[in-house]
């Protein structure tokens, strides 16, 4: 019956037809259920497939080959839903300003650790400006298991203190990582945020006293707050007297 409506080009009328023969979704069917797909697709009516995935009505179609289907017809957050390969993932996430910031988000809970800080590399070498508002919100997000010493080291890569601020700016105040006070204590130094500098070496018991003095002795910030708080705190006060003399302050 598939044949004889193609072979008068009916697609509406065949794609009306196979939504009801096929609507028990069997195994057996994959072969039809990737054609009705992929007839629309291919001939220009991307929403009645849009539609057939939106409500989850075939699951045995050939998922790959429907992927490629969908990203030659520009529905990019389709493709994506049906790609596992990491290279396919990489190439369709070129597309990441048309895809909505919450499917993106959503999608990266899918990946691997490794294929994900994979395809966050790729995003940035391709478009850091672009992307990199993204990549901040989704490094907050999966923190913890793409792990803070990866995210750090991934916006480092790209010399962005930036991404390094904004994403450690949300973790910090939970985070008993010391690398990660350490790191946002410096990043905040370089964007000359200065008073979230005074405030975590005030307050924060996480860091390490003696790296982040280092840190602040070596960066010679305008404000000598920072450091007067870390020697104060942590017994440093005769080398913070010494240092405060020889720079004049």
């Amino acid at each position: 019956v598939f044949d004889i409506f193609m072979s008068c080009n009916l697609v509406r009328e065949v794609t009306a037809y196979l939504l009801d023969a096929l609507k028990e979704n069997k195994n057996e069917e994959g072969f039809l259920q990737t054609k009705v797909l992929e007839i629309n697709l291919l001939g220009g009516n991307a929403q009645v497939a849009d539609a057939i995935l939106t409500n989850s009505m075939f699951t045995h179609y050939d998922k790959p080959y429907v992927g490629k289907l969908c990203e030659q017809a520009g529905l990019v957050q389709r493709a994506l839903e049906h790609y596992t390969d990491v290279a396919d993932v990489k190439r369709v996430m070129q597309n990441a300003a048309s895809m909505t910031p919450e499917f993106i988000l959503s999608f990266f809970g899918s990946l691997s650790q490794e294929n994900s800080l994979e395809v966050l590399h790729e995003m940035l070498s391709r478009n850091m400006r672009q992307n990199l508002t993204i990549v901040v919100q989704i490094a907050t997000k999966y923190s913890d298991p793409l792990g803070p010493e990866n995210l750090i080291k991934l916006l480092e890569d790209f010399k962005s203190f930036e991404g390094i601020y904004h994403y450690l700016g949300a973790v910090v105040n939970v985070s008993q990582n010391a690398t990660v006070h350490k790191k946002y204590i410096e990043a905040a130094a370089k964007m000359g945020q200065f008073k979230e500098v005074e405030r975590v070496c005030r307050d924060s018991s996480v860091y390490d006293p003696e790296e982040v003095k280092k840190f602040l002795m070596d960066a010679k910030l305008p404000d000598p707050r920072p450091l007067i708080h870390v020697c104060d705190r942590f017994d440093f006060v005769d080398e913070m007297t010494a240092y405060l003399y020889s720079n004049n302050y």
